[in-house]
């Protein structure tokens, strides 16, 4: 499959294609067929239904910090069957473990203060 193709693929099946894969593409389609591919070889993977497959993108773009892909894998995550409520569920383990980064990311900090007070 080209690079056209992919691109109308992945916008009938997700409404629209995320600005960045739209930019990446006009500098080099290679990079971005060869995204989608492993997109796909990913989703084609059968252990972990696609609904949450979706919502646990959705925590990692979350935590992550990525704008586009937040909004891209909360549609996704609604066309998937996702309820409001799970998609929420998805935020509230992305911000408990963005949380427990920050915190353990303190450590050196953290000792230094407790050996220093």
């Amino acid at each position: 499959m080209d690079f056209k193709e992919m691109m109308e693929n992945f916008k009938k099946e997700n409404g629209e294609i995320p600005k960045p894969l739209e930019l990446l593409g006009q500098l080099d389609e290679s990079l971005v067929v060869n995204h989608m591919t492993d997109m796909k070889f990913t989703y084609s993977k059968e252990a972990i239904p696609q609904k949450y497959k979706v919502l646990i993108a959705l925590s990692a773009a979350i935590a992550l910090g990525s704008q586009p892909c937040i909004l891209n894998y909360t549609m996704r995550a609604k066309l998937a069957g996702a309820s409001i409520q799970e998609i929420m569920e998805a935020f509230a383990i992305a911000k408990f473990s963005k949380a427990g980064t920050t915190l353990s990311s303190s450590l050196p900090a953290l000792e230094w203060l407790v050996n220093n007070k």
